[in-house]
């Protein structure tokens, strides 16, 4: 992934309605995923994460839902995951961001600044204060973001400060493609997504909405620092109520999901994996499909819908 895509990736999150119009809205930032886990289904005090099985006849694919975000090189028990992977005909993985020549020129001139601007001139004081506060707290370079355009500039914090902190926003999906690499095992996206139509959402912002985003970002990062450490471990050990107390919303994904046509992209990625899903328990034998807890576990996501498919879903031993 390129670092545009990178950069993309990290303005894909937070949780609105959508209004009558292709309009975008000012977000409140949740401290917590409290939208998107409507039923806990584990029921096992099982070793490792949670990991749901569904089942149709002699066809199998196992689900490994992936938090937003995790402490990087923090020991989870791999042993059941890593079982069924050996066995296995397909790593499924999230769809992936597909951004074209347009979409990254649009990219380009979102990011920058007009001429002889700067950073802290067009923020308002008290986002500014704290934008810069978090920078220096991580010992990082203030000169990196004076040119950036606000969104852009919070987006790159966010980066930069993740990376300090040694947090993920691609894990366990990066361990789990590395675990199908060693054992030869064939991976594919179960569908894609424009990312030049998120990225023109962010064309679209007044100066109200930008900054009420870049406050967003500034709480999400600020609530994923403290917790972070404490959501991958509970992960880790099945405890899905308190991943889900400990987790963030993504900040920046709210800013941009009022508009009808982002709000139809994100249902169809769920509609792409729940008919990955489907399609593989066409084959005889086991898949694994690693995808986010919020795409699995809200309302109206995968997991519901392939309930009202009638399959069989468990959380199994292995």
């Amino acid at each position: 992934m390129t670092k545009a895509l990178l950069i993309t990736a990290a303005l894909m999150a937070l949780p609105l309605t959508a209004p009558a119009q292709e309009t975008v809205s000012a977000p409140e930032f949740a401290q917590d995923g409290a939208e998107w886990i409507t039923e806990v289904t584990v029921t096992a005090n099982l070793p490792g994460p949670a990991i749901w099985r569904v089942k149709k006849g002699d066809s199998e694919v196992y689900i490994l839902g992936a938090m937003p975000v995790m402490v990087k090189r923090i020991p989870w028990d791999d042993a059941r995951i890593r079982r069924v992977l050996k066995q296995s005909n397909v790593l499924l993985t999230a769809p992936e961001a597909e951004v074209g020549l347009i979409g990254l020129t649009k990219l380009q001139m979102n990011k920058r600044l007009p001429l002889g601007k700067k950073l802290d001139e067009v923020l308002p004081s008290d986002i500014s204060q704290r934008f810069y506060a978090l920078a220096d707290a991580y010992g990082l370079d203030r000169d990196k973001y004076k040119k950036a355009s606000p969104l852009w500039a919070a987006a790159a914090l966010r980066a930069d400060i993740y990376e300090k902190a040694q947090i993920a926003t691609l894990d366990p999906e990066k361990t789990l493609k590395r675990f199908a690499k060693e054992d030869r095992l064939k991976t594919r996206p179960t569908g894609s997504y424009s990312a030049a139509k998120i990225i023109s959402r962010v064309g679209q912002f007044s100066k109200t909405q930008e900054m009420s985003c870049v406050r967003a970002t500034l709480d999400e990062i600020e609530f994923s620092t403290k917790n972070a450490r404490a959501a991958t471990e509970a992960w880790g050990h099945g405890d899905l109520k308190t991943v889900q107390k400990l987790s963030p919303d993504s900040a920046l994904l709210a800013c941009l999901e009022g508009a009808p046509s982002t709000s139809a992209m994100l249902g169809r990625t769920i509609d792409q994996t729940v008919g990955s899903i489907t399609k593989a328990l066409e084959t005889r034998g086991k898949s694994v499909i690693v995808l986010p807890l919020s795409a699995l576990l809200s309302q109206g996501g995968a997991l519901q819908k392939l309930k009202t498919q009638g399959l069989e879903i468990t959380e199994p031993a292995l």
